[in-house]
C-alpha cells in the first residue's frame, strides 16, 4: 500500500499543521518494522520545504515542493501540476485543504484534516483578504468535504462545530494531535518562568494576559514572561510591547523560536499560559502537558476536551483578567500544586498523545478508508 501524507515544512516544523506532520512521521518510523510486514510505503509531501528529497527509512521518504503566491486562487492549480510529477498512491491524507482536489479528481482515496474552524477565526481578522480567504476556505471545505472518504477531527470540538454548521460528520473519526517522543522526555528545569507559546495576533490575546498580571507586580517581580512566537499582526505587536514597557514586568519577546529551542523553554517553564479567544486543539497545551508542565488556558473551543479543570491545569475565560490573575496566583504560590498538576497532565498526554499511539490509529484508519472505497466501487 502506497500512501501520500501531504502537509507544509515537514522537516522543519513551526506551527499546528506541520509540527503535527513531523510528529506523526515520527510516530510511523517508531512503527516502521509493522509498515514493512504490512508492504507499507509512505512519501509525505512537504509544502514549501527546501528538502528536495530524503529517504528516512527503506519505506518512508520526504519529498519537497514549492507554492508560489496567491495560493488562494491558484493553490488547486499548483497542487494538480505537483500531482502530475508522483506516482498515484493508494491512499492521500491532507493536511491541506488546496492539495486534495487533485486526488478527488483521480478517485484516490482521500483524507483531509481539519486545523482550524474558519468561521470562527474569521471574526478575529480585519484586513479584507483575510476576510476573503475565510470566506473561499470555507466554500472550498464545503464543496470538497462531500468527496472526502474520511475526515479527520482532531478533537470532539471539531464535530460540535461542524454540525451546527450542517455539515455531514459520518465519515468523521476524531484522532487526536501526535507529540513528539522529545516533549516526553524533556527533564524539568524550573526556573522563574511563564512561557506564552504563541504567534503574536490578536485571536491569542497575549494583550490581555500582560493586562491580567499587570495587576500582579509583587507576585512575579521574581518571574520572567516569555512571549514565544513570531508577530504576524505589526500593529498589535507595537500594542503588545508598548503595554510590557509600560509594566514593571520582565517581559521577553522571544520570536520565532526553532522547534528544537521550545524544548529547553518548556523544561525550563514553571507554567504555560495560553488565554486565546479561539483555539481547536492547541498543540502549546499538548506539549506543555507531555513535559510536565501545568497549565492556564482558556475555556474555549477543543481545549476543555484536552485540561482537567484543576486536575491537569487551569482553565480560564480569556476576557476576565481577574480569573486568569487569580489562577496564575494560585501556581505561583504552591509548588506542590504545580508538580501535581505537571505529573497528572503528563500521564493523560502519554494516554493520549504518544505519536506511535497516534500513527497506529491512522494506519487503522487508512486501511478502513481503502476497503470502504472498495465497497463503495462495488
Amino acid at each position: 500500500m502506497r500512501i501520500l501524507i501531504i502537509a507544509p515544512k515537514v522537516s522543519k516544523p513551526y506551527g499546528g499543521p506541520s509540527t503535527v506532520a513531523y510528529n506523526t512521521l515520527k510516530g510511523f518510523i517508531k512503527i516502521n518494522k509493522e509498515l514493512e510486514r504490512e508492504d507499507i510505503e509512505i512519501t509525505f509531501l512537504s509544502i514549501n520545504d527546501k528538502i528536495k528529497s530524503k529517504k528516512l527509512t527503506d519505506n518512508i521518504k520526504i519529498v519537497g515542493t514549492k507554492r508560489l503566491p496567491p495560493v488562494t486562487f491558484t493553490g488547486e492549480l499548483q497542487a494538480l501540476l505537483t500531482a502530475r510529477k508522483l506516482e498515484k498512491p493508494d491512499i492521500v491524507h491532507s493536511h491541506n485543504l488546496y492539495e486534495t482536489l487533485p486526488w478527488i479528481l483521480k478517485k484516490v482515496p482521500t483524507i483531509f484534516t481539519l486545523h482550524g474552524i474558519v468561521w470562527k477565526e474569521k471574526m478575529f481578522k480585519k484586513s479584507l483578504y483575510a476576510k476573503l480567504w475565510y470566506y473561499l476556505y470555507e466554500k472550498r471545505l464545503r464543496a470538497y468535504h462531500k468527496k472526502f472518504t474520511k475526515f479527520v477531527a482532531i478533537s470532539p470540538y471539531v464535530l460540535e462545530e461542524l454540525n451546527s454548521k450542517g455539515f455531514d460528520t459520518s465519515k468523521a473519526v476524531v484522532i487526536e494531535n501526535p507529540v513528539s517522543e522529545e516533549f516526553f522526555k524533556v527533564e524539568k528545569r524550573e526556573e522563574p518562568v511563564i512561557l506564552y507559546p504563541a504567534t503574536l495576533i490578536p485571536l491569542k490575546n497575549q494583550l490581555g494576559f500582560l493586562k491580567a498580571i499587570s495587576i500582579l507586580e509583587k507576585e512575579l517581580k521574581d518571574y520572567r514572561i516569555i512571549f514565544a512566537g513570531g508577530p504576524k499582526d505589526k500593529n498589535y505587536e507595537i500594542k503588545l510591547r508598548s503595554l510590557a514597557k509600560e509594566t514593571n514586568l520582565n517581559v521577553e519577546f522571544a520570536g520565532k523560536v526553532p522547534y528544537e529551542k521550545m524544548l529547553e523553554l518548556y523544561s525550563r517553564a514553571s507554567i504555560i499560559a495560553l488565554t486565546s479567544f479561539q483555539e481547536t486543539t492547541p498543540m502549546a497545551v499538548a506539549e506543555a502537558m507531555a513535559t510536565g508542565t501545568p497549565v492556564i488556558a482558556s475555556r474555549v473551543g477543543g481545549i476543555p476536551y484536552m485540561i482537567e479543570d484543576g486536575e491537569t491545569g487551569f482553565l480560564v475565560d480569556p476576557n476576565n483578567p481577574k480569573e486568569i490573575a487569580e489562577k496564575l496566583v494560585t501556581l505561583l504560590s504552591d509548588k506542590h500544586l504545580r508538580s501535581k498538576m505537571g505529573r497528572e497532565g503528563k500521564k493523560v498526554a502519554e494516554e493520549r498523545w504518544k505519536d506511535e499511539v497516534i500513527a497506529r490509529k491512522l494506519l487503522e484508519m487508512y486501511f478502513s478508508a481503502i476497503e470502504q472505497d472498495k465497497n463503495t466501487k462495488r
